[in-house]
């Protein structure tokens, strides 16, 4: 769908350009990150350098040197922590020298007139980069020491950058991970698959093939998707106008009384003066309906900000842990505070689809230890990891999953979503020819409201 691709599009390019945050270190040294695979070469405080290391190669990250040399480093001497604006900085040590292996001018090499393309060097670092930072390969039951062999076998010295981004399409249509995407130089998705199918597709595909006004499956997607944005508008309040709030969200007073907020992407401009705006209205309601059907995703760090305002005390929301050499590490707790002002604790019925992802995802957790909170629609996206980022030698780029999240009761809902309590799809080709929303009347019904649209 041209949303779901809008999605993921904006879901990677908030990924890639806020790994690092934006000042420089004075901690002009070499660093090796605790798993993640990176290093950082921080001597020439102008010109930063970030490698991806691993026992059998060392290749210029050119994703997060630009980003390293655009916005700085942020590494704490002291406590050896390198602040990647996630939820948890990453813990560093020190390297005497970089690798033998790491060439300080590899940055330029895909670039140069003698670059010479090399499918098989190429795919070899997309395996090894599952080998050794994939997080669900246990749970998965992967033997890459069978695989490697089995995928390496498609290329060699004739293969062709399109032959190579077919095999590594199907590798990748293998695995099915939420947050295993193959870029090009410039951030473009090449290709992707979503965790799971999803039946929407094939009715839209029907819709089409029964409505000759369409003349291709885009326009099916632009016009169910504008009609489902009517469709809920249609259950707004006329007297208290609707407003977009930076941009990404929408508050509005419902017929019934009570509030709608939907969440298009968890970005992080103006979010805390959102959230001290829409609070106040929240808390002069019957309750708040939470639509994260379209979302996009984002920061984790603004989902558990937004958190704040919607609960009264402290609250432990699950756990984090990523991918070593030698295994996982060790489980972190994920804590969130009460924001400074008075919270909203009342109803809450949010709504979710296979297109709810990442970040929407952690909030979805974050809501799930909360009291008084009703999930509805689908099951979300289930891609919960932050997507690693490794460059690839001709200049393309690999993510994958290399994290695991688990709610407060220690349950992980990657590739699966966070399951909803009753099941409405999304988008319904039966609400889109009759002009209503099934999912939101029945969330307004949950608090207690009439679904009056008149």
């Amino acid at each position: 769908m041209e949303y779901l691709v809008k999605q993921l599009r904006i879901g990677l390019l908030f990924l890639i350009t806020t790994v690092l945050s934006s000042f420089h270190s004075s901690a002009t040294a070499i660093w090796q990150t605790e798993g993640y695979g990176y290093a950082f070469d921080l001597t020439n405080r102008e010109k930063p350098l970030v490698y991806d290391i691993s026992d059998n190669y060392c290749f210029l990250n050119h994703f997060l040197t630009d980003e390293a040399e655009r916005d700085g480093v942020a590494i704490d001497e002291s406590s050896k922590q390198l602040n990647f604006d996630k939820l948890f900085p990453l813990s560093v040590r020190k390297l005497d020298v970089l690798p033998k292996a790491c060439i300080s001018n590899e940055l330029d090499s895909f670039q140069s007139n003698s670059h010479v393309f090399d499918s098989r060097k190429i795919l070899t670092v997309v395996l090894d980069s599952f080998t050794d930072h994939y997080a669900f390969t246990e749970e998965r039951k992967l033997n890459w020491k069978a695989l490697k062999p089995r995928w390496l076998k498609r290329v060699d010295n004739n293969t062709t950058p399109n032959e190579l981004q077919q095999v590594i399409g199907e590798f990748l249509e293998y695995i099915r991970d939420g947050h295993a995407i193959l870029i090009d130089g410039s951030l473009k998705r090449l290709s992707h698959y979503p965790p799971r199918k999803s039946d929407s597709e094939k009715k839209l595909k029907e819709y089409l093939s029964e409505h000759s006004e369409f003349s291709d499956i885009s326009q099916v997607y632009r016009y169910t998707y504008s009609q489902w944005i009517n469709n809920v508008e249609s259950y707004f309040s006329a007297k208290i106008p609707a407003q977009y709030l930076a941009d990404n969200f929408l508050i509005a007073k419902l017929k019934g009384g009570g509030s709608y907020f939907r969440i298009e992407s968890f970005d992080e401009r103006e979010t805390q003066e959102v959230m001290k705006k829409v609070t106040p209205y929240f808390n002069s309601s019957k309750g708040v309906i939470i639509d994260l059907r379209d979302s996009s995703g984002g920061s984790d760090l603004v989902a558990l900000q937004m958190m704040s305002y919607l609960i009264e005390k402290p609250l432990r929301i699950g756990t984090k842990s990523f991918k070593m050499p030698t295994g996982m590490s060790e489980k972190v707790d994920i804590l969130v505070s009460p924001a400074s002002i008075k919270p909203f604790v009342g109803k809450i019925v949010v709504i979710t689809s296979h297109l709810t992802p990442s970040a929407a995802e952690l909030f979805l957790i974050a809501l799930k230890a909360r009291n008084d909170v009703t999930f509805i629609g689908e099951n979300s996206y289930g891609a919960f990891s932050d997507a690693l980022i490794k460059a690839l030698p001709n200049g393309w780029g690999i993510t994958l999953s290399n994290e695991v999240y688990t709610d407060s009761e220690g349950q992980s809902y990657e590739f699966v979503g966070v399951p909803v309590e009753n099941v409405f799809e999304f988008p319904n080709i039966k609400d889109i020819d009759e002009n209503k929303d099934s999912a939101l009347e029945y969330a307004i019904k949950l608090l207690g409201d009439k679904a009056n649209r008149n």
